[in-house]
């Protein structure tokens, strides 16, 4: 029986295989299982890429049958921006002062290493936002940031909030288990 939608072989493998990851990811949460946590979101990624060669294959169908593809095509540059955005965003996140901020703080705090045990490391894909601004060269800002920390009992998902005062380094002002 052929697969719905007329997708390619390709696009099928991708859409199974984000679709594994995404319940895995679930599932590892609420088993718990302290492997590969960061599953669910590269789930997400693999879904939204599926998508994308979904809009692609359907626009040529539609272009080949003289239909109008205005909005698919709206739908697929939307789509590739956002996916050609995420690895610049996770990059930047990554490597800001908040970040790091961040991590160290959870590599200490007592109550994550209560629950999680000793501190091995981090997600690969942190989540959330960092804002920063500039008056006279000298910043200040807030950042939410939402980071898996990988313990040696298990594995957490925690949302810290920070906030960087003018000429101070950022601090802390929230710790919260992710539900």
């Amino acid at each position: 029986m052929p697969f719905p939608l007329g997708l390619s072989r390709a696009n099928k493998i991708i859409l199974i295989t984000g679709v594994i990851l995404l319940i895995y990811g679930f599932l590892c949460r609420t088993i718990p299982i302290n492997f590969f946590w960061d599953s669910r979101t590269i789930g997400w990624i693999l879904l939204f890429v599926a998508l994308l060669l979904y809009w692609i294959n359907l626009r040529k169908r539609r272009r080949q049958q003289g239909k109008k593809t205005v909005w698919v095509a709206i739908g697929i540059i939307f789509l590739y921006l956002g996916l050609s955005i995420l690895p610049v965003v996770i990059i930047i996140i990554r490597n800001s002062d908040a970040y790091n901020a961040a991590t160290e703080y959870l590599k200490t705090d007592t109550k994550i290493r209560t629950e999680v045990g000793n501190v091995n490391g981090f997600g690969l894909i942190p989540e959330g936002a960092v804002q920063v601004t500039s008056h006279n060269g000298v910043k200040s800002g807030n950042a939410t940031l939402a980071i898996i920390v990988e313990g040696n009992k298990r594995y957490m998902d925690v949302i810290i909030d920070l906030v960087k005062l003018p000429g101070e380094p950022w601090t802390v002002t929230n710790l919260r288990a992710k539900r």
